[in-house]
């Protein structure tokens, strides 16, 4: 605080017999001569010349509290004024010189209020001006390349908006000049007379230079059938812009031109293709940009309506298996399945989706009672068509264990293991209120450190963790001697990624060739969640894997696997490959199932010799109906068993 300001309190104070008064004075008394003791060692270094917002470097010595400041202000602004500052905590500190040119000062000030001056320097600011070079005319949503001269000061950015818009206006698609020249804006899509403009990265934002850009109007249009079936995936033609996120949806007819439904990216390709809505009506095909969701072309189309039948047993005992026949639209994800008599459509319940034919296999419910066979649309669950169905009770089966008495007839079926770990979307999914990918890892963790012995040789490939909408796989652990503790840190470093693909056969693939050359008996070990979504054929590279002299065995684990065909079809796949199919419905399952897919397969035939299930010595039990069997592992004699209902019989093999 100055001399004559202090006066100036004095003599206000004076005015008022207060020993309050008193007290105040002598504390500014105080702080006054701490202030000039402080003023007499404080040296400050600063430029007395700056542009308008560039940076301002001040150096200082002899502070005597981080908390003083440093801040920039008009000339001959009131005591204690301050506008941007900095603390004087490091040196030196950067300020910003002022948006508008003119006379300033450079103020070092107290820490406490009212904020004395500590020491002041004049600023003189001047202005500075921006050049910008870029095309008179461009089309709605075009890229625009603007060239640039300017102060590229903190935060300086290039925009374009409405001409005439107000000083200080930008919109959302700016560019900062510190990504360089030239800067790459995207034009409006609406047509009309617009600027370029360069503004200051300080607010108000002041504008350094501007020019004139004048948007054309774009023009699009969409080719398509008139007419189509409720829920049908459509193929139609298209012409447009293709700008950034432009895109073409399908909407009802009377829907406002803002809003869209299901869509596809322009940038897909052409032609392209939509999933139709599957309530009958009048629709239209739009075309809309990506900025402001403008309507570009219209085409209108009538979707009619579909219908469909289902046929099968009308009577079958709980947990067996039916087949049904259908006839329907067989849209995507449409499928067939039993739900009880009055229950609403929904996906809970045994199901077959109509893509794997016109004839599907389905577990019946376990409960006896009045249920239906009923075709679903994939999309919304509308009930197509149904059929009555009585489950009566269930013949009571028994249960098949088989264990190992030793080295030869248990232990660790293969010199080399390598897990395949399924890590896509699908995974994310929970199960008992944990993630399916959680479960995973804490299965695979506990197969490394406790089941491997001592010496395999171990690798991991993961599929799903790197990149969405992706069919990538990765070699996460190279086949080498089995190191639990660096396979256990990189399984804990798996996640999943969600629009993850499945490429089932490609990563088998690559299974393959990380064994070769590896002496021994090799094994490989798919965990998934789901089928191949790649493309690719997993039952011809199993085919391949062990027809080109390679010793290697394929055992598959299905986790959280609902439906009865894909179960049937890793089934199969596991049987080309001479390994065994382990169905994994709880994190148990799959500890248990990881555990015992090391181990030596068995096989149970029937007394004609048909193989009627199969499983894994040490492993999980296998249900059969009561009867007499055969039971046959590699390297061992068929063992006669007797299975009677609700008894698990327990076998050794010798």
């Amino acid at each position: 605080m100055h001399l004559s300001a202090f006066l100036s309190r004095f003599r206000d104070f004076a005015g008022r017999d207060s020993a309050a008064g008193l007290s105040v004075l002598l504390t500014m008394a105080l702080g006054l001569g701490t202030a000039a003791g402080q003023a007499q060692e404080l040296q400050v270094s600063a430029p007395t010349e700056a542009t308008v917002g560039a940076s301002v470097a001040v150096s200082f010595s002899g502070s005597g509290s981080p908390r003083e400041f440093i801040t920039v202000v008009e000339a001959g602004a009131a005591e204690g004024t301050y506008g941007d500052y900095q603390y004087a905590r490091s040196n030196p500190v950067t300020l910003l010189a002022p948006v508008a040119p003119g006379n300033y000062e450079i103020r070092y000030l107290a820490a406490d209020g009212p904020y004395p001056t500590l020491w002041r320097q004049g600023l003189q600011v001047t202005d500075a001006s921006a050049e910008l070079t870029a095309p008179a005319e461009v089309a709605g949503g075009d890229v625009v390349e603007v060239q640039w001269r300017g102060p590229d000061n903190k935060q300086d950015f290039i925009t374009i908006v409405a001409a005439g818009a107000p000083e200080g206006r930008y919109e959302s698609g700016y560019q900062y000049t510190s990504r360089g020249s030239p800067a790459r804006l995207t034009a409006p899509d609406a047509a009309g007379e617009y600027e370029i403009r360069y503004l200051m990265g300080q607010s108000p934002y002041r504008t350094l230079g501007a020019r004139k850009l004048i948007v054309r109007a774009t023009a699009a249009s969409i080719e398509a059938p008139a007419r189509v079936p409720a829920g049908a995936v459509v193929r139609f033609s298209w012409r447009g812009p293709d700008n950034a996120q432009d895109f073409i949806t399908v909407v009802p007819a009377a829907a406002a031109d803002k809003d869209y439904g299901a869509y596809v990216y322009t940038k897909a390709g052409n032609p392209a293709q939509l999933l139709m809505p599957e309530e009958p009506g009048t629709y239209q095909l739009r075309y809309l940009t990506g900025q402001t969701y403008s309507v570009l072309a219209r085409s209108p189309l009538t979707v009619t309506p579909v219908d469909a039948s289902v046929a099968g047993p009308q009577t079958a005992e709980a947990r067996s298996v039916v087949s049904v026949r259908w006839e329907g639209p067989d849209n995507p994800q449409d499928y067939v399945i039993i739900q009880p008599v009055g229950a609403q459509p929904s996906a809970s319940g045994p199901y077959a989706y109509t893509q794997r034919g016109p004839e599907l296999r389905i577990t019946v419910p376990e409960a006896p009672g009045e249920y239906e066979y009923r075709y679903l649309t994939g999309q919304t669950q509308r009930q197509l068509a149904s059929l009555r169905l009585t489950v009566t009770p269930r013949t009571a089966p028994g249960t098949l264990r088989v264990v190992g008495g030793g080295t030869e007839a248990g232990g660790p079926a293969a010199d080399s293991v390598i897990v395949v770990l399924d890590a896509s979307g699908s995974m994310l999914q929970r199960l008992d209120g944990e993630r399916r990918i959680d479960i995973a890892k804490n299965s695979l963790t506990r197969l490394v450190r406790e089941e491997l012995p001592d010496g395999v040789q171990f690798g991991l490939r993961v599929f799903g963790h790197k990149e969405t909408d992706s069919c990538r796989t990765d070699l996460e652990i190279a086949l080498g001697p089995l190191d639990r503790e660096q396979a256990s840190v990189r399984v804990a470093e798996v996640n999943a990624m969600n629009l993850a693909r499945t490429p089932i056969a490609q990563t088998l693939s690559l299974a393959g060739g990380d064994l070769a050359g590896a002496p021994g008996s090799h094994l490989i070990i798919l965990l998934t969640d789901g089928e191949e979504t790649c493309d690719g054929d997993p039952a011809a590279v199993i085919r391949s894997l062990r027809g080109g002299g390679l010793d290697v065995r394929v055992n598959i684990i299905g986790f959280a696997i609902d439906e009865l065909m894909l179960r049937e079809t890793f089934q199969q796949w596991a049987q080309l490959g001479g390994g065994q199919y382990i169905d994994a419905r709880s994190a148990e399952d799959l500890a248990a199932g990881l555990a015992s897919a090391i181990e030596r397969p068995f096989q149970v035939e029937d007394a004609g010799g048909a193989t009627v299930a199969s499983g894994q010595v040490n492993g999980l039990a296998v249900e059969l109906p009561p009867g007499d069997y055969r039971v046959k592992a590699a390297g061992g004699d068929a063992l006669a068993v007797s299975v009677k209902a609700s008894e698990e019989i327990v076998i050794t093999l010798p």
